[in-house]
């Protein structure tokens, strides 16, 4: 079963990364918006596709991957333009995203709703199923 890790904000998200990154393979990074107190996200898209995306992690991630769940913020916080999130290296320009770390493979907004590309999603970067052969 994957190691889910929250992480709430920008600065406790890279220090988990660098605390994991050389131990675990692979890591998965979700952002998704601040949930109140009865545990439901200012972001309608988040709440929309959480269930989807939960029962994906529990049946479509590798075993042995993290998944660092990550709260970027109040909405105001999030939409603002120089927030670090929306910058290189993650460059996460709407929530929800899942993103591989290291690697290229992302899901945006709606394409979370969809098992079908999540399930595509964890079997191309599930390094178990990789057909890569190094050289």
């Amino acid at each position: 079963m994957p190691d889910y890790v929250p992480a709430r904000g920008f600065k406790e998200m890279e220090n988990l990364i660098k605390l994991y990154e050389n131990q675990r393979n692979p890591i998965y990074i979700y952002f998704y918006g601040e949930k109140d107190k009865a545990g439901r996200s200012w972001c309608p898209d988040c709440v929309a596709a959480e269930d989807t995306i939960m029962s994906a992690f529990r049946t479509h991630a590798p075993a042995e991957c993290m998944i660092l769940v990550v709260d970027v913020g109040n909405r105001e916080f999030w939409m603002a333009k120089d927030n670090a999130f929306r910058k290189p290296p993650y460059s996460v320009e709407g929530i929800p995203t899942l993103i591989r770390w290291k690697g290229v493979e992302r899901l945006d907004g709606d394409q979370l709703l969809k098992m079908s590309l999540l399930e595509l999603f964890f079997e191309e970067t599930d390094p178990r199923k990789s057909t890569f052969v190094a050289q």
